[in-house]
C-alpha cells in the first residue's frame, strides 16, 4: 500500500473545489489519511500615490480571517464526515503557502482542481496550480473540468492509465501508479508515445520497465505525446491518469510543456508524480 498518511487539499470555496471533494474523501478514506483543507488569504496591497517604491503589503483584517475560518468549518462537512479533517486559514501567496506546508508537514499527496481544455495550456492550468506542480516534491492530484462534475457522484478508480516517457522518472512514476492501482483493485494500463516508427525497440524497453508490474497492459502508440496519451485515456475510459513531471534543467526548471498539455486536456483527473 502507498504510504499516504497526510493529504493536503487547498480550497478557495469555488464550485471546482466542491466538485473535487469526492476524490479527496475516497483517497483519504482508503488510506485512513489525515486530510488538511487549506485556505490562503492573499495580503492586501496598498499602492502609494507617487514615489519610487513598489506597493506596500497591508495585513489582512482580522474579519477576513474570521470569515475564512467560518467558511472552512462548513466546507465539505457532509462529504468528509467520515474523514479525519484539519482546517487551516493562512495569509500570503497561495502557491508559496501550499508548497511550504507540504514540506513542513511531510504531505504525501496534494489534491486540487485546475482549469479545463484549451490551447493556452500553461495559463489554463492557473498560476497557482502551475506553481504548485513545479514547487512541491510529492505527487499532485489535479482534476479537470471539475466545475462540470457532480459533488455527489461516486468516485471510481477501477481503470488507471500510466504514461511513461522512458526518462529517469519513469520507474518511479510507474511504481506509484502500480501501487495505487493495487490499493484500489484497479486495472492498470501503461502507455508510451513514439515519435518515429521503431515500435519494437519501444516495446522492448517497456517490457523491461514493467517486468515487475502485475497485470499491466502495454500500449505503444505513434504520435505526439500529449495528444496520444489524452486520446488513449479517452478511448479506454480511464478514470485516472498518472504521469511524471520531471523538469528540464535547460528551461530553468519550468515544467515540461507535455505535462502541462496532458494535465489541462485530460478527460479524467491526473496524478503528477
Amino acid at each position: 500500500m502507498l504510504p499516504i498518511a497526510k493529504i493536503l487539499a487547498p480550497v478557495d470555496f469555488s464550485d471546482r473545489c466542491r466538485s473535487i471533494l469526492p476524490y479527496s474523501q475516497a483517497i483519504a478514506s482508503r488510506y485512513d489519511a489525515e486530510l488538511t483543507l487549506l485556505n490562503v488569504v492573499n495580503p492586501v496591497y496598498s499602492f502609494p500615490a507617487a514615489g519610487p517604491f513598489g506597493p506596500a503589503v497591508v495585513s489582512v483584517p482580522q474579519s477576513v480571517f474570521e470569515d475564512a475560518n467560518g467558511k472552512l468549518e462548513e466546507f465539505g462537512r457532509a462529504q468528509l464526515q467520515d474523514c479525519r479533517v484539519r482546517r487551516l486559514a493562512y495569509e500570503g501567496d497561495p502557491a508559496d503557502q501550499i508548497a511550504a506546508l507540504t514540506r513542513s508537514e511531510d504531505i504525501q499527496l496534494v489534491i486540487m482542481p485546475t482549469h479545463g481544455f484549451g490551447r493556452l495550456r500553461r495559463f489554463l492550468l492557473g498560476s497557482v496550480t502551475a506553481k504548485v506542480l513545479h514547487d512541491v516534491a510529492c505527487p499532485v492530484f489535479t482534476g479537470v473540468h471539475m466545475e462540470q462534475a457532480s459533488p455527489a457522484r461516486a468516485v471510481k478508480f477501477s481503470n488507471i492509465l500510466c504514461a511513461v516517457d522512458f526518462g529517469p522518472n519513469s520507474q518511479r512514476t510507474l511504481d506509484w501508479a502500480a501501487r495505487f492501482a493495487d490499493d484500489f483493485h484497479a486495472r492498470l494500463g501503461v502507455v508510451h508515445a513514439v515519435a518515429g516508427t521503431d515500435r519494437e525497440a519501444a516495446r522492448q524497453t517497456m517490457e523491461q520497465l514493467t517486468k515487475s508490474t502485475a497485470a499491466a497492459e502495454i500500449y505503444i502508440e505513434a504520435g505526439e505525446a500529449a495528444k496520444t496519451v489524452v486520446s488513449l485515456a479517452t478511448s479506454t475510459g480511464a478514470e485516472l491518469l498518472v504521469i511524471g513531471r520531471a523538469v528540464h534543467e535547460d528551461l530553468t526548471g519550468r515544467l515540461r510543456t507535455t505535462a502541462y498539455a496532458i494535465i489541462s486536456q485530460s478527460p479524467c483527473p491526473v496524478v503528477s508524480v
